[in-house]
């Protein structure tokens, strides 16, 4: 077994435990139409809820995501032998996801846990207005934590399978988050229960990580 196979195994399962951080972070049961309070960003079921479920959430990520930029930087590694411009594009993408991405988790948590204590000592229009507050700090990390964990994965590692910079097949372009997210979705809106669907993106970048090893 190769360090590519062997981390690309690694990265599955790491992955798989950030997704399923991301399940806490849902509401429990059946989810309401009106589950968000209008303009602050704030569930109303957070209230209601224990607060180790978003303590849980925020281990599961710190334990889980490593897996998932090693699993990147091993893939630019492999780019790089053919393509040192499309190699370091990955890694900086990589660097700005590892920076924002899990910081932006821990915002996630750290909100619920925040209201749920405003909420027993304030009105909910003194909690939403101190919640609202938050948000333009908060708002330039998730913003680039998006970009990159999502768009800018996806482009580079396409751009690399395309131009047979990774030698995969060409079908393995469909391995990425985006397409993750449309099958899950998908999946969601008739009625199935999923695990985060960045999470499950990253496995299949470890998936594609075993492919590109062996070959």
């Amino acid at each position: 077994m190769n360090t590519y196979v062997a981390f690309g195994i690694i990265g599955i399962i790491g992955n798989f435990v950030a997704a399923l951080a991301d399940v806490p972070l849902v509401k429990p049961g059946k989810p309401d139409k009106d589950e968000v309070i209008a303009g602050g960003g704030v569930s109303s079921w957070w209230a209601d809820v224990p607060s180790k479920r978003f303590v849980v959430s925020s281990w599961l990520s710190f334990i889980g995501q490593p897996a998932a930029y090693i699993v990147m930087w091993l893939l630019a590694n492999l780019i790089a032998k053919e393509n040192g411009t499309l190699a370091l594009a990955l890694r900086i993408n990589t660097f700005l996801g590892c920076y924002a991405g899990f910081s932006c988790h821990v915002i996630y948590c750290m909100k619920p846990l925040i209201y749920q204590k405003l909420h027993k000592k304030m009105s909910d229009e003194e909690s939403l207005e101190v919640m609202k507050s938050i948000d333009p700090v908060v708002m330039g990390p998730m913003i680039v934590g998006g970009l990159s964990l999502w768009l800018g994965s996806t482009i580079i590692v396409a751009v690399a399978i395309a131009t047979g910079a990774l030698a995969v097949p060409k079908l393995c372009i469909l391995l990425n988050p985006v397409v993750s997210a449309l099958v899950l979705l998908t999946l969601k809106k008739c009625g199935v229960k999923i695990i985060g669907t960045l999470g499950v993106g990253y496995m299949l970048y470890s998936i594609l990580l075993i492919i590109a090893g062996l070959a």
